[in-house]
């Protein structure tokens, strides 16, 4: 069994799902698991098409939604907010045998992590000038949360509120492979986790790299950094910023595997052509060999100094 993972597929645009549905077809994923981490698509409709597309090719399917996949149509909010969306699409799931909890396939536990980002998560300092998150993030302004109005993204209620709907799973889950690991003399199965948003700051360029440098504003959770710690998976699968990344830090391996959106997909060597989601592990031959990636090759060979705000020429800062 391999295990493959991507991140960002995006299907609402055609150019997305016409690659989901051609390269799904086009191999033979039958004894095959893969993890999708996140923004497929913010339509229920497009969302469905896309999971029945890797569920006819996949023996095995694991999905975590990401920001977008919440955002709540102007048409729907009579029916439901973003926390009860999360729910239709778990239920959506359930039914299309997607798995959006931990299971254990082929001997390899892969873990789902649910969360949501909070600014806090945030600690370097920031780019002169740079403009506000939700002025240029449409979570602020298409999410909803009105059947929980104590939740605001405001502060850390909703990254709370996120973490706690792995419970009691996520600690059953541990149970379980500690349980294994003494059955087997020691010997701990393969673990594998993933989420949509960063668990760690350091997995982000350095605010003057980025365009909108306030991004690290909205990416990542404290919360989810200590689920990955306490589970210590050979490898984290995350999405969200849309940059390839392939780093070990403190004895796991941290991974993005992102789609992105076309224009960006076209950018890459021969205009993407041949681009798939990555292989992470085969049962054969374990955890595949580091992936070069441009930020995490980047990071290897030179420092992060998050105390240089000097905005690189491609920042916007207006």
């Amino acid at each position: 069994m391999r295990v493959w993972a991507v991140s960002d597929i995006h299907t609402d645009y055609p150019q997305n799902l016409a690659w989901a549905q051609q390269w799904c077809a086009g191999g033979d994923f039958k004894q095959d698991a893969i993890l999708l981490a996140g923004d497929v698509s913010d339509s229920l409709e497009t969302l469905t098409k896309t999971l029945q597309t890797f569920a006819a090719a996949f023996g095995h399917v694991f999905f975590v939604p990401g920001n977008h996949d919440l955002w709540v149509r102007r048409q729907e909010r009579d029916k439901y907010d973003s926390l009860e969306k999360l729910k239709v699409l778990q239920e959506l799931c359930r039914q299309l045998g997607v798995h959006t909890e931990p299971a254990c396939c082929g001997g390899v536990w892969i873990v789902p992590i649910l969360s949501w980002y909070h600014a806090s998560w945030d600690r370097e300092p920031d780019v002169p000038g740079s403009t506000p998150i939700n002025k240029v993030m449409l979570d602020f302004h298409v999410c909803s949360w009105k059947s929980q109005p104590e939740l605001s993204a405001d502060n850390d209620s909703l990254a709370v509120h996120f973490d706690a709907l792995n419970e009691p799973v996520f600690t059953n889950t541990l149970q379980q492979i500690e349980a294994a690991t003494a059955a087997a003399g020691g010997k701990r199965p393969p673990v594998i986790s993933f989420s949509h948003f960063l668990p760690l700051q350091a997995l982000l360029p350095e605010k003057r790299m980025l365009y909108y440098p306030n991004l690290s504003k909205a990416s990542g959770s404290d919360y989810l950094a200590k689920r990955v710690q306490r589970l210590k998976p050979l490898a984290h699968v995350f999405g969200h910023t849309h940059f390839s990344w392939d780093a070990e830090i403190g004895g796991i391996r941290y991974i993005q595997w992102p789609l992105g959106y076309p224009h960006e997909h076209g950018r890459r060597r021969n205009g993407g052509f041949g681009w798939e989601p990555l292989v992470l592990y085969d049962t054969e031959t374990g955890p595949a060999p580091h992936k070069h990636c441009y930020w995490s090759d980047y990071y290897s060979m030179h420092g992060r100094n998050p105390n240089n705000t000097i905005a690189a020429p491609w920042v916007s800062t207006a």
